[in-house]
């Protein structure tokens, strides 16, 4: 087997870590897309301590964890990197009452019965650490996205400027990045496409679904609104979810249509010269801890227990 076909088949078995095609100064540990915030008590205790401060542990969506992120955005970055952009610049909790639902609905929860609880849901005094599972180095997990200071923070795009230094901070190069051409071939005519070109545009559409770019942005939450007239809000990697169902092109179709448009050499290239094995390992656990395809794919930060010693 060649190598390109055993990157493949790695990514063949991971639950919804690559949501295809669609931040630093000094050096790439310098800092992230947003401003970090960085957590205090190093006594970590799941839930524990937040519930001694009095305060709410809300969960986080998969897709903003670092590991699925920042291989969400390697993939989208090298198809189009103006749609790279519109990945949300910072991640927010989702609230209480919708986890609840999803946890009971991985498969989502009508977001017009939800939609008052995401006003301002803003809050980094809370800020909890994600679970070690959902963690990357250090590094890398400094480019992702960091937890909003303000409700202006949700949602916001990371745009163009970010995008470049992050692409570069990770090791992409423009010969890696597919032509014009090669993105319209790749997601195909609006008459004729394809079921596998459909879900891909689909998968697009739920990682930039941030301000500015659809009616009901999601994007810092890691969630997207289902495109039926049912109208739910899940998860990025919710059971029958656009960027999960992507998953299964990579047994075959994927390398197809890479090869009919002509950039299946640009894929093995960024396979090599970023950290993308060392980094859809890491998302792939934090997937496995969500319950990527069968649960409702959110983990819960982990808090710092008040008044614990070392």
């Amino acid at each position: 087997m060649n190598e390109r076909c055993r990157y493949l088949s790695l990514l063949a078995v991971t639950a919804n870590l690559v949501a295809f095609l669609s931040a630093g100064g000094a050096g790439a540990a310098s800092e992230g897309i947003g401003t970090r915030i960085h957590p205090g008590d190093p006594a970590i205790v799941s839930g524990a301590g937040s519930e001694a401060r009095g305060l709410p542990v809300e969960p986080y969506g998969v897709g903003v964890a670092p590991g699925t992120y920042l291989i969400n955005f390697l993939l989208l970055y090298i198809a189009n990197p103006n749609e790279a952009a519109k990945m949300p610049a910072y991640r927010a909790p989702i609230p209480l009452a919708l986890s609840a639902c999803l946890k009971q609905n991985p498969q989502g929860c009508p977001y017009s019965a939800f939609a008052q609880f995401f006003d301002g849901n803003a809050h980094p005094s809370n800020f909890c650490p994600l679970p070690p599972d959902c963690q990357t180095d250090p590094k890398w997990a400094r480019l992702a996205p960091d937890v909003a200071r303000n409700s202006d923070q949700i949602n916001e795009p990371m745009g163009m400027d970010r995008a470049k230094r992050l692409a570069r901070l990770l090791g992409i190069d423009n010969g890696m990045i597919l032509t014009d051409w090669e993105y319209q071939c790749t997601i195909g005519a609006p008459a004729d496409r394809s079921d596998d070109q459909k879900t891909i545009l689909a998968c697009i559409t739920d990682l930039t679904n941030s301000n500015g770019n659809t009616n009901i942005p999601l994007s810092s939450y890691g969630m997207a609104i289902s495109d039926d007239e049912n109208g739910y809000v899940r998860s990025l990697c919710a059971p029958e979810a656009p960027c999960l169902v992507f998953n299964q092109l990579f047994a075959g179709p994927l390398e197809k249509i890479a090869i009919t448009c002509g950039w299946e050499t640009k894929l093995d290239r960024m396979v090599r010269a970023t950290p993308f094995t060392e980094l859809i390992a890491d998302g792939h656990k934090c997937q496995q801890l969500g319950g990527a395809g069968s649960g409702a794919c959110i983990v819960q930060p982990v808090c710092p227990r008040v008044g614990v010693g070392p």
